[in-house]
């Protein structure tokens, strides 16, 4: 085998690891919709990828955009509408990745088809487990890309998880106003 070869399938070998290993939306995650919204008999996706012009919007309004964040997969939560037993979309979920403390957190996003805030979840972190309750989870429930997410004055951080309350209020912020720009109606 020559070096050439030897150097394409090392590279072909680097790539494909990459990119299997980055992002959580390289699998359907119906598990985890199914949690998020269980209500919910079908759930479909799309990718998009951020324009630039929407990458600087979003960064005008303090919402940074990793790489990462550039081709969101957006899961439409459906019901059968009763009037023509056609699937209706009734909201999205959306997952983000952000930092605490401790390292990554996986955290999805439900929002209903009013713009609000129906339940957040944390999938997998390693920091306080107090983080991943309800009773800290509960208080974005309702919240819209309009609402500021400044810790004490709008959500109750949790004193031993600082860092990690804020990465829960950075990505309901960030899934709500990616959301907004990707949608907004023309």
């Amino acid at each position: 085998m020559t070096i050439n070869k030897i150097f394409f399938l090392a590279a072909a070998l680097i790539l494909t690891f990459t990119y299997s290993a980055s992002g959580h939306e390289k699998k359907w995650p119906g598990k985890r919709l199914e949690q998020s919204w269980p209500s919910v008999q079908n759930f479909t996706s799309k990718q998009i990828s951020l324009t630039p012009t929407q990458i600087s919007q979003l960064n005008s309004v303090g919402i940074k955009i990793g790489s990462e964040d550039r081709s969101p997969t957006f899961y439409f939560a459906q019901a059968k509408d009763t009037s023509s037993d056609r699937p209706k979309t009734i909201g999205i979920i959306l997952f983000i990745d952000e930092y605490g403390a401790n390292g990554k957190m996986e955290i999805s996003v439900a929002m209903g088809a009013d713009a609000k805030i129906k339940k957040v979840d944390i999938w997998e972190h390693t920091e306080n487990p107090s983080v991943a309750k309800d009773d800290f989870l509960k208080q974005f429930i309702g919240k819209t890309s309009k609402d500021s997410f400044i810790e004490s004055k709008n959500y109750q951080p949790i004193a031993d998880a600082m860092k990690a309350s804020e990465a829960v209020a950075r990505a309901t912020e960030k899934a709500l106003k990616i959301t907004n720009i990707v949608f907004e109606k023309k």
